[in-house]
């Protein structure tokens, strides 16, 4: 008898444990639909307000003071255009719209050199004096990608001259040379970086919220960068406000915060972007079918230009697909690749080319003759 008093009670306590259970999930699915509903009431009340507003709005002519904002804001964006700042070298000058009210998509597949591209541009641009301020510049870089002791010390070597690979072989000293420029390079918000994860939370790079909020208390704080990068879109695919919301709508509220703010804020915004590579020389799928995630973001940027590497070349093919004021789409601009970094792509640095190119032929050819002591000339890295 005991044994099916034991096997009752037994039952009874599964029983139980299971409506606590449907209870402790009904409620957490309750919490889950008032947020959903308060978010979605929060923006039908604000539509609500936006339209009674537009009801009285006469539509006949600007007003005094509409026609003064336009003439202000047109006269700052002249300005800010007759003062643009180097884009990765001198070759991009003219060509890159690199001030502010300009959203920058650059676009490339895996390991065609998006963590290079962002190097080359922030480096160039905390090196050199912003025309307009007549101030050294600084960026503010969003990753969500790689981790930001990593950005800081592909800054690092590009200073020094150094490849960021391999890092099991740097020495002691090198490794020094990190520890000392981190917080050089970090002094006075030269080069701030910030992941996913900052100063105890979580979600600033990864959601559309989170980036909103860094814009915020930037005008808020009066913190005044020469530019921001965001590297990477597609990684930009949760929400802190709604967890029910897949990536491509993530992605579509994304192109808003940032074709919002590249207009408040008071620098050009870049977004490192990956793109599907081209088959071969005679695929032509356009660029916007080939972006991976939402394709709303072409439609947002004001300038878009897609990294090809040629790497047996040691150059870099950069496209321009997409230019809405400076007038060069379809044009192709080339840059070395030297030591992790894009350098000019000049005439001495081409002739520095062939003669490896040669040196390498001459290599192979020794190797299937059978020649001992003749080595390849390594000059490649392989960059994300």
């Amino acid at each position: 008898m005991s044994k099916e008093i034991d096997k009752l009670n037994e039952e009874i306590q599964k029983e139980l444990d299971l409506d606590k259970r449907k209870k402790a999930l009904f409620e957490k699915d309750l919490t889950l639909r008032e947020h959903k509903t308060g978010i979605d009431l929060d923006t039908l009340l604000k539509n609500t307000v936006d339209i009674e507003q537009s009801k009285n709005i006469n539509f006949g002519r600007l007003t005094p003071e509409e026609i003064e904002r336009l003439v202000r804001e047109n006269d700052e964006y002249m300005e800010a255009a007759k003062f643009a700042m180097r884009f990765i070298n001198s070759e991009f000058k003219s060509i890159v719209p690199y001030f502010r009210k300009n959203l920058i998509l650059v676009l490339a597949d895996t390991g065609h050199g998006k963590s290079t591209a962002v190097a080359s541009i922030a480096f160039e641009t905390i090196t050199h004096k912003n025309p307009a301020t007549g101030k050294t510049g600084r960026v503010l870089v969003l990753t969500n990608e790689e981790a930001a002791e990593d950005f800081y010390n592909r800054i690092s070597c590009h200073i020094k001259g150094w490849n960021y690979t391999k890092h099991d072989l740097f020495t002691e000293e090198q490794r020094q040379t990190f520890r000392e420029f981190i917080p050089i390079l970090a002094k006075d918000g030269r080069l701030t970086v910030i992941g996913n994860t900052y100063q105890g939370s979580s979600g600033h790079t990864r959601t559309p919220e989170g980036i909103e909020n860094i814009f915020n208390n930037l005008i808020r704080d009066g913190e005044k960068y020469d530019a921001v990068i965001l590297d990477y879109y597609q990684n930009v695919n949760e929400s802190k406000v709604d967890v029910r919301l897949d990536e491509w709508k993530c992605q579509a509220k994304l192109a808003a915060v940032l074709d919002k703010f590249k207009n408040q804020y008071g620098a050009p915004i870049v977004v490192l972007a990956q793109v599907n590579k081209l088959r071969d020389d005679e695929d032509t799928t356009p660029y916007s079918v080939r972006i991976k995630g939402r394709k709303i973001i072409c439609d947002k940027a004001t300038f878009i230009c897609e990294l090809i590497p040629e790497r047996q070349l040691l150059r870099s093919k950069w496209i321009i697909h997409k230019s809405r004021f400076t007038g060069t789409v379809g044009q192709c601009i080339y840059t070395g690749y030297d030591r992790g970094k894009f350098v000019p792509y000049s005439v001495e640095f081409q002739k520095n080319v062939a003669k490896m190119v040669n040196r390498n032929l001459e290599n192979d050819k020794a190797q299937e003759l059978g020649v001992p002591g003749l080595h390849l000339v390594e000059n490649e890295e392989k960059d994300e």
